[in-house]
């Protein structure tokens, strides 16, 4: 292995303004070993993570100990409350942490990658044009063409939103209405600033919305290369898909990052590196540059002086203050790239694919680096020197938030734990937490007073009429019995039901049905005349599409063979595997009967749009876990269940049908 006085060299040749990261690097490609710590470090990693992280923290034999949280959030309070001394963090994650009451976490490390070792930020949003066309400044963007990375994302619409409303060049529509959505109205300003673009992606969880806001908003897909699908595998997306549209496809302006545009062009990465073959040679760099924000531009051949407009910090590392004592944060440096080298740079064979393969888990791999800051970096100073909170905080000019109603103190801790993670990680519109009794919280949906509640039982019969379930729970195990309404008693003896004879769960649900009144006939899907057994006046259906039967013409057939609403709960025909009866009710989240379309299809929106960044399964899952236990903040440590939502569900959708 080289010396370190020959890294120092090596690093030092890309500039003197380099040298501090050449010094922080030593530790993750030197020999440099940990010094002798004043104690052992617990790393806080999802509940899912917690065996790999002991097993291999275990082997490396180095002075880390792992700690259990439910989710990240979860893993935020450990460290804030010293249960443990550091976590693995998002840019998202500082920023929750900056809500946080009487903080004091800082960043001590960045995990970057090992082909920008250098770089200060993960990237850099720019804007890309023609030297042709001339751009004096950003106003200059209206009527053009616009080439976007998708919905949603940093560069290619956070970003440009945030910045070009404070420029004054990006305008929402004007409305006297309270409760619009923050959703719509972004993307009504983008249709009215750009003549066309392509900006793919679910511009919403919920399918009917999203259809509705594609053909309200049709210019929005029309530059893609398959407008009327305008996902997010059409050519013209992405980093590299945004670049192309603007050089291959006549957009006029490309949102993107630097990195994709010097590979595209196949210029180096990084000031003295080394460059790869274009992406498309036929595309001349010198015929591009950057639009700045005060209407300068700059060559993309510049390596050293990109005006780029906002940044994504780099993953990191971040622990309480406690690190700043006593040469502590130094010692915790030194373990982690100990560690880190242990599973990514021992000779082949010293650790098996497998730990390496699990390490990859903690992400250790061998792409990355953890890069070493100088002292303790406060989360609000982390995020500012990027401009990264403004794009968080990004607001549009009304001021709606949901107020959802919870009916305990516990509810309410994980309702303001689930609101800080949703805004973290832009679900809009944002939430807020008003505690009530049950009852209260539904005269109060009623009155107005708040926007909606979660129910797990239905409302008493004086709220009733006057609420609406526009948002229910699907629970993938659990199978129901669905009739038409107004069936005479001898149709419910005799049926038929239909089922699906590959569908274990719903022969079992039939059977569980049958074993009551032995009279009933079940009838295979497939013999419903290619219907699906949408002939049959009784019908087995599974959760995931329970939200989407009609209320107005269906009703729900009980185990018991009673009738009742489909708003009801514990009818459904699930058994365990020993067959024994496991009713499990599903809640739903209620708004006043008569609100608006508007207010509707936000409150659909942001819980559709909650589910889906943190129901089971999804990507943010690990960030907070919006089914499953609870770990209270008080009384400390005690785990509760079913707060808000059942532990057991899965996801929530929305019914089609406006009055489902």
């Amino acid at each position: 292995m080289e010396s370190s006085a020959a890294h120092v060299q090596l690093l030092s040749r890309l500039g003197a303004g380099l040298m501090v990261v050449a010094v922080i690097l030593l530790a993750a490609i030197g020999d440099v070993e940990p010094a002798a710590t004043g104690g052992r470090f617990r790393l806080c990693v999802a509940v899912d993570h917690f065996e790999v992280c002991r097993r291999l923290t275990s082997d490396s034999g180095l002075a880390l100990d792992c700690v259990a949280g439910n989710d990240r959030l979860d893993c935020l309070r450990k460290v804030q409350s010293r249960d443990a001394d550091f976590l693995a963090v998002d840019p998202e994650d500082v920023y929750v942490a900056l809500q946080m009451d009487n903080t004091d976490f800082g960043v001590f490390a960045e995990v970057r990658t090992l082909e920008e070792p250098a770089a200060e930020f993960r990237y850099e949003g720019i804007v890309l044009v023609r030297r042709a066309d001339g751009f004096k400044s950003m106003a200059d963007l209206r009527g053009k063409k616009s080439c976007h990375t998708g919905y949603g994302r940093n560069v290619g619409y956070k970003i440009p939103i945030t910045k070009l409303r404070r420029l004054d060049v990006f305008k929402m529509p004007a409305t006297n209405e309270r409760h619009q959505s923050p959703v719509e109205h972004e993307l009504a300003g983008l249709s009215e600033l750009f003549r066309s673009s392509c900006l793919v992606g679910r511009y919403s969880p919920d399918a009917d919305f999203d259809r509705v806001l594609k053909k309200r908003y049709a210019n929005l897909c029309a530059l893609c290369a398959q407008p009327d699908e305008c996902a997010a595998n059409d050519r013209y997306s992405g980093y590299e898909g945004a670049i192309r549209c603007l050089v291959e496809n006549g957009g006029d302006v490309a949102f993107t990052k630097t990195n994709f545009v010097r590979r595209y062009f196949g210029l180096p990465l990084s000031p003295g590196g080394l460059a790869k073959p274009a992406v498309n040679p036929a595309a001349r760099p010198e015929d591009y540059v950057f639009l700045c924000e005060n209407g300068n531009t700059q060559p993309v051949t510049d390596q050293l002086n990109v005006c780029s407009w906002a940044q994504r910090p780099w993953p990191a590392l971040m622990g309480n203050g406690d690190l700043t004592g006593a040469g502590r944060m130094a010692e915790l440096q030194a373990v982690l790239q100990a560690f880190y080298r242990h599973y990514t740079r021992e000779p082949a064979g010293a650790v098996s694919a497998a730990d390496r393969e699990a390490a990859h888990l903690l992400g250790l791999d061998r792409r990355h680096l953890i890069v070493d800051q100088r002292r303790l970096v406060p989360p609000a100073e982390y995020l500012t020197r990027a401009y990264y909170t403004d794009v968080i905080e990004r607001e549009t000019p009304y001021d709606f938030r949901i107020r959802l109603c919870v009916v305990s103190e516990q509810e309410r801790q994980k309702c303001v734990q689930m609101q800080r993670a949703a805004y973290a990680r832009d679900v809009r519109p944002a939430f807020e937490c008003v505690l009530k009794t049950a009852e209260a919280c539904a005269g109060a949906v009623v009155t107005g007073d708040v926007d909606a509640v979660v129910l797990k039982d239905p409302p008493s019969p004086s709220s009733a009429a006057q609420l609406k379930p526009v948002v229910w729970e699907v629970l993938d195990d659990v199978m129901w019995a669905i009739a038409d309404k107004g069936l005479s008693p001898d149709q419910l003896r005799v049926g038929p039901v239909a089922y699906d004879p590959a569908d274990k769960r719903a022969v079992a649900a039939a059977e569980a049905l049958r074993a009551k009144r032995p009279s009933l006939q079940l009838v295979p899907e497939a013999s419903q005349n290619g219907t699906s057994g949408h002939t049959a006046p009784i019908r087995i259906v599974s959760s995931r599409t329970l939200a989407h039967q009609d209320a107005e013409r269906h009703t729900m057939l009980c185990r018991d063979h009673r009738l009742e609403p489909l708003s009801a709960t514990g009818c459904n025909l699930d058994r365990d595997d020993d067959g024994n009866r496991r009713d499990r009710p599903v809640a739903r989240v209620y708004i006043r009967r008569g609100a608006n379309e508007t207010t509707q299809d936000s409150i659909v929106h942001a819980f559709t749009a909650l589910s889906d960044a943190f129901g089971r399964g999804k990507r943010h899952e690990r960030v907070f876990q919006l089914f499953g236990p609870f770990r209270l903040l008080t009384p400390p440590d005690q785990q509760v269940s079913d707060l808000i939502f059942h532990d057991y569900a899965t996801a929530l959708a929305a019914p089609p049908e406006p009055d489902a």
